[in-house]
């Protein structure tokens, strides 16, 4: 037979759970809960990766593009269980980042694997051209 036994009161590990949890929730205290992204350029694209696990992409995300700055909203619907313990976020979350000049909104594509949303943005990059400019004599 065996035996359940309890743990004995630890109340430094106590503190440090209950931080680790509030620290979770305050990051997005205010605000919709932060989706958190990286960012890089690729070829001609810039390339954002996005970790959105537990959605499904054809229902639950939304990319927009206005102007300068792409927005990508999704949601985690909650589902019903008797649990002991909850530190997953559910509910509507929501990012925006400024795209690179010359991005080419009509061209973007976004793909959803295991979890990781990858939008790819086409851009024009314009390097700068220089110009040598003519210097004119006036008098003397």
């Amino acid at each position: 037979m065996s035996t359940i036994m309890k743990r004995a009161a630890n109340p430094f590990a106590d503190l440090l759970g209950w931080l680790e949890t509030e620290s979770a929730a305050m990051r997005t205290f205010g605000s919709a809960p932060y989706i958190r992204v990286e960012d890089f350029v690729e070829d001609d694209n810039y390339v954002v990766r996005a970790e959105m696990p537990g959605v499904d992409p054809d229902k639950d995300i939304q990319i927009d593009v206005a102007g300068d700055v792409l927005t990508i909203h999704g949601e985690r619907r909650e589902e019903e269980h008797d649990r002991n313990r909850s530190e997953l976020h559910y509910g509507s979350f929501e990012r925006t980042l400024p795209l690179p000049r010359g991005a080419k909104a009509e061209e973007i594509r976004a793909t959803y694997t295991n979890g990781v949303l990858e939008v790819r943005v086409p851009y024009a990059a314009d390097e700068p051209k220089a110009t040598r400019v003519a210097i004119e004599h006036n008098g003397s």
